[in-house]
């Protein structure tokens, strides 16, 4: 029984709500207020006036349920309720309850496999018209996929970092700066996103990549060794002393962090800063040591 006390009030309630559901095709929670309903009238103290319209109510909400397509195909004659057979009925809707849960859930867990099934068929099939180098195509079919399985969670960061792999950079960066936008601490998305930038050689769009990815994440040994071989780039001395001694701090053995580090050091403690005869920064900046 209800840890509160039913009430005429709190049984019509019941008795509303489940009409309502059954409007929608909502099997379980129709059943599960209309139980709630009868275990209430079956516990209250109703009687009069008041009990005779939440029958008249009842006898509606009962005729609702039995107009509903899985209940005519397991129920032909409709399910009866009977005055003062309250334990009963409350114990037949629950019964049913439970079967139709179970039988709903497994369905929806065969529709899921199925589907996603036909998602894996589309992302190989895509696969294979990028290798067969048909990348238009693969970027049309791609988009379909995003589309009719944006219900998917992750789909747009799992597309992003297939088309990181494949280095179709720009396509990749649209999937993944979607993805951010509605899974923020998505570390996949952060890396292949920082990736795609790195092999564009767009290197102020990897740094504040990289320092997205830091505050959404935090500072790792890898995404502060990244920002420092990019400020190496600029021959930003500063920020890659910085940076290759704060992966260094979070592992003393990265021997690249070290290189850094060492190569840093005189240009940041004399204040110097390497410069072509022209007094403009030299163009090679490849991290041999």
């Amino acid at each position: 029984m209800p840890a509160n006390k039913p009430t005429a009030k709190s049984i019509r309630e019941d008795i509303a709500r489940a009409r309502a559901y059954a409007n929608k095709s909502d099997y379980l929670k129709t059943l599960g207020c209309l139980a709630s309903a009868i275990r209430g009238l079956a516990g209250s103290q109703v009687f009069g006036a008041e009990k005779f319209e939440i029958h008249a109510h009842l006898d509606e909400a009962l005729r609702d349920l039995n107009k509903m397509k899985m209940i005519r195909k397991l129920f032909p004659a409709g399910l009866n309720y009977k005055k003062g057979k309250e334990k009963t009925f409350y114990q037949t809707l629950m019964r049913l309850h439970k079967k139709l849960g179970e039988a709903m859930e497994k369905a929806r867990v065969t529709k899921l496999r199925k589907r996603l099934g036909v998602l894996d068929d589309n992302m190989i099939k895509a696969a294979n018209l990028v290798k067969a180098d048909n990348k238009l195509e693969a970027r049309k079919l791609y988009r379909k996929i995003a589309e009719y399985f944006q219900d998917i969670e992750g789909i747009d960061s799992d597309i992003g970092n297939r088309l990181t792999t494949f280095g179709m950079f720009p396509e990749a960066i649209e999937y993944l700066t979607k993805a951010l936008s509605v899974y923020p601490s998505d570390v996949r998305a952060h890396n292949a996103l920082i990736l795609c930038y790195e092999g564009m050689n767009e290197v102020d769009k990897a740094m504040e990549a990289i320092k997205d990815a830091m505050r959404r994440l935090g500072g790792s040994e890898g995404l502060y060794l990244r920002l420092a071989k990019l400020h190496f780039k600029k021959l930003e001395w500063g920020e890659v002393y910085n940076n290759a001694k704060a992966a260094l701090d979070k592992n003393p053995l990265n021997s690249e962090a070290a290189k850094l580090v060492k190569r840093a050091e005189p240009k940041v403690f004399t204040g110097t800063k390497a410069q072509s005869t022209n007094g403009a920064p030299k163009k090679n900046h490849d991290l041999t040591f």
